[in-house]
């Protein structure tokens, strides 16, 4: 089944699955203990609890655009990549190969009879070790060239310095907070007539 479609990709729900419990392992990871500062119940499922109970958002639903998110950024990139000829550094392929080989050990430390049903039971149906892996090279990749990338702009306080002055609006950031007060608070009736 298709879950959705980035560029030319189209993306299976088990594929989006692996975005969608990253997701939530990183906020996991992130607040731990803390979750429930931010009303969320560990015990209970997620599309049962609100973000936002008046908007209708549960934590599924704040998930979900995350995983999507994610996904659209780490295809992107990856195609990105591809385009460019940028290829996985070695150092890093050869780390994934060493994490997917202790897969099978995981299964067996946490009871499960091969590396495929492991998966399956931490990402859903159609986890696998064949898609993990596709998963895990296309997410690196998209890191691994992003961080390239970055490394390789040069720019000098100068040369900032002149594109700011130039296009202002596109370096600058503004926030501002508005409050209503009316005039009633603050005077008679007589003097709000007169302020109006």
């Amino acid at each position: 089944t298709v879950a959705m479609t980035i560029g030319n990709e189209k993306i299976s729900n088990a594929q989006l699955n692996y975005f969608y419990m990253d997701a939530v392992n990183n906020f996991y990871s992130n607040y731990g203990s803390y979750a429930s500062m931010f009303g969320l119940d560990v015990t209970k499922p997620l599309n049962e609890q609100f973000v936002d109970e008046e908007a209708g958002l549960t934590w599924a639903d704040d998930f979900l655009t995350s995983a999507k998110d994610s996904a659209t950024s780490v295809y992107t990139l990856a195609a990105e990549a591809e385009a460019a000829g940028y290829t996985l550094p070695e150092e890093t392929a050869a780390n994934l190969e060493s994490q997917l080989s202790s897969l099978d050990l995981y299964a067996t430390m946490y009871g499960y009879p091969n590396a495929d049903a492991y998966l399956k039971a931490f990402y859903g149906n159609g986890a696998s070790v064949k898609s993990y892996r596709e998963y895990s090279e296309l997410r690196l990749l998209a890191d691994a060239y992003y961080n390239n990338y970055a490394e390789s702009l040069t720019y000098d306080a100068a040369a900032l310095d002149a594109a700011e002055a130039e296009n202002p609006g596109a370096y600058s950031s503004y926030t501002y907070q508005s409050y209503y007060m009316p005039v009633s608070k603050f005077a008679d009736a007589a003097a709000a007539e007169e302020a109006a």
